[in-house]
């Protein structure tokens, strides 16, 4: 009867560790990091040339996707192998707002119009993943060696990717490149 017991002790502990493994598996491995995507708190603006900004969510936001699968279906369309977010990627819940400039007519067929403003993304719930390569002792100011790129929270496809310019600065520090998603 002790045996017994040993043995049902035993199973139900390597149950409770085959099920730990199978959330672990489910969750990422735990050598990994699980990144929350923190709501946007007040609007950032990103590029002040093009007035494109990333404001807080609606309270009910709820995207289809968590930021880690966005994250990954992005990185696999574009055929990376790894598709886990880097430690040092912050990650925010938010709403981009991506203005290209006036009306303009049957050129801005699959844009946004709006009060005869053209938008690639008008207030669309969207990840917002930034990273800073300002060398460590730097001077210059965050926003010259901060990267942004912004993904679908619905559909992981890229809305935008904004980054530092290579050569020379412009006034905001930022160039941006839109792409279609």
């Amino acid at each position: 009867m002790r045996q017994r017991r040993t043995y049902m002790i035993l199973g139900a502990l390597g149950l409770a560790a085959l099920v730990g493994g199978l959330f672990l598996g489910l969750t990422g491995s735990s050598n990994a990091q699980a990144v929350r995507a923190a709501p946007v708190s007040t609007t950032i603006t990103i590029d002040p040339s093009i007035n494109e900004t990333f404001a807080p969510p609606l309270a009910n936001a709820a995207p289809a996707m968590t930021a880690q699968q966005a994250w990954a279906k992005f990185e696999n369309n574009n055929g990376a192998t790894v598709t886990t977010i880097a430690p040092n990627t912050s990650v925010q819940l938010g709403l981009l707002t991506l203005p290209v400039g006036p009306d303009c007519g049957a050129e801005c067929q699959g844009l946004i119009i709006q009060n005869g403003i053209a938008y690639t993304a008008l207030n669309q719930l969207a990840y917002g993943y930034t990273w800073s390569n300002c060398p460590a002792g730097s001077t210059l100011p965050a926003i010259q060696c901060t990267h942004w790129i912004f993904l679908d929270a619905n559909r992981g496809v890229m809305i935008d990717g904004v980054s530092p310019p290579l050569g020379g600065q412009n006034p905001n520090g930022m160039t941006s490149s839109p792409s279609a998603g």
